[in-house]
């Protein structure tokens, strides 16, 4: 499935004497045309440890760990919290990469909170290659362009064709995000030790990360306190962050659904993480579908949605969220985050507003699982056979074999191969999901449901 994005105005370089500007073409298609506004205009106060971090950027945005999958060229952008966040995945979305530019880095206007797509050309990662560490360099995010200015040059980005499952993977990376500590703090010696011993070329196994001593150490052999690696020959692609970074931190999750690595620059953080295996990418993970299934009042999906617009970043010590248990409070963020209304920032381990520049109905029906469960309620596919909040057990028709479903407070299980083999460790399977859809929605709800996500 794809999508064309016409950009109105073009990404483009334009140089002079006096310095050098910078401005991001962009598309929305949740904004009226004619009606993005700028969100930030300012000067750079670390152009080049900033333009050498969008070029790693563009690096993984370039790589590809899987050859049938198409390539993509544009990462996202949000101004907002005194901050400004870029994010991309690699063309197979087993890689997500981050630049958080920070307020000391910069020097502006943040005229708006917003989000928006941006437009990533060759002959503008050309330009930022060329930026040096003493050249003024000015930013703009909004419907103007993308200039460095140093001569005359322009550069022109034509339309471009994006595959939506990096769509999915946006919204995944944010919940496995959250779920994550830290685990490791290694300074710039640790850093080179632990590149140095990658194994060379393309690892098909998991290795394993722990420390002996103060050195950091690979091996395919699980060891206690050691962090799963899958797919390592991907941690090359921040390679060149090396000279630049300061410091390196790494965080982990239980299940070891995903890694990450935060380089530590002067008033710059570079983060790459790393799905589960490299072969299967983030957007495939299905972790964000029973979140937008589950029973929560829809009160506290608006309060936080909407301090989260005005604050722009947040936590669960917020006053405003003391009476929301600290377990509803994640349930609630998760939620959002499922929708692409959220961010996470793994060092403050505050939540960031970073509303996807999509409809809203599109996220929610790109997954084919969630889409197959609406299927299953559109055909009245189904039988409830028990509707309770201890005890929900439903038959679901299928080719020729009837499903079981039980949901518990503590589990759901399904009598159905996808769960026999997954163990919902990639997600729900479309039986739990109808299931869980049908409990936690009146007719009236499901009604505007199946009319409001195209099947």
């Amino acid at each position: 499935m794809e999508t064309i994005y016409n950009y109105t105005e073009a990404s483009s370089i334009k140089k002079s004497d006096t310095g050098s500007n910078l401005f991001l073409a962009h598309y929305n298609e949740s904004y009226e045309e004619g009606k993005a506004p700028c969100f930030f205009w300012g000067k750079l106060k670390e152009p080049y440890p900033i333009a050498r971090s969008l070029l790693n950027l563009s690096k993984v945005v370039s790589a590809n760990f899987m050859p049938s999958s198409a390539s993509l060229r544009d990462p996202v952008i949000t101004a907002g919290g005194e901050k400004l966040r870029l994010e991309a995945f690699s063309s197979c979305c087993s890689v997500y990469a981050k630049v958080d530019i920070l307020p000391n880095a910069i020097e502006g206007e943040f005229l708006q909170q917003g989000t928006t797509h941006v437009d990533f050309n060759t002959e503008m990662i050309a330009a930022l290659s060329q930026v040096g560490k003493e050249e003024a360099v000015f930013l703009s995010v909004g419907k103007k362009e993308f200039v460095l200015q140093k001569g005359n040059q322009k550069t022109v980005e034509k339309k471009v064709s994006l595959p939506l499952r990096w769509i999915k993977g946006m919204t995944t990376v944010q919940i496995l995000s959250a779920a994550m500590k830290p685990v490791f703090e290694f300074n710039k010696l640790q850093m080179q030790l632990l590149f140095r011993s990658i194994p060379k070329g393309n690892v098909k196994g998991d290795y394993y990360l722990s420390l002996r001593g103060a050195k950091p150490v690979l091996s395919p052999i699980k060891r206690t306190n050691g962090v799963c690696i899958g797919g390592i020959h991907r941690l090359r692609l921040a390679e060149s962050m090396l000279s630049l970074a300061s410091g390196l931190s790494v965080y982990a999750m239980k299940g070891d659904a995903a890694i990450a690595f935060q380089f530590h620059l002067k008033a710059v953080r570079f983060t790459l993480m790393l799905s589960r295996s490299h072969w299967r990418g983030f957007s495939g993970e299905g972790s964000s579908l029973k979140n937008l299934v589950e029973d929560l009042p829809q009160e506290w999906l608006e309060k936080l949605d909407t301090y989260a617009k005005v604050n722009e970043e947040f936590t669960a010590e917020d006053a405003l969220f003391k009476e929301i248990k600290e377990s509803d409070f994640s349930s609630v963020a998760t939620r959002l985050s499922a929708m692409g209304l959220l961010g996470y920032d793994l060092v403050d381990e505050t939540y960031y507003y970073r509303k996807l520049p999509f409809k809203l109905s599109r996220i929610e029906s790109l997954n084919p699982r969630y889409k197959n469960a609406l299927k299953i309620i559109r055909k009245k596919a189904y039988d409830l056979v028990q509707l309770d909040a201890a005890h929900t057990e439903a038959r679901i028709k299928g080719s020729g074999v009837t499903h079981t479903v039980i949901i518990r407070p503590s589990q759901a299980r399904c009598t159905c191969t996808w769960f026999a083999e997954h163990q919902n460790s990639r997600g729900e399977c479309k039986h739990i999901l109808a299931t869980k859809i049908l409990k936690n929605n009146s007719s009236k709800q499901l009604e505007a449901l199946l009319k409001e996500v195209e099947l």
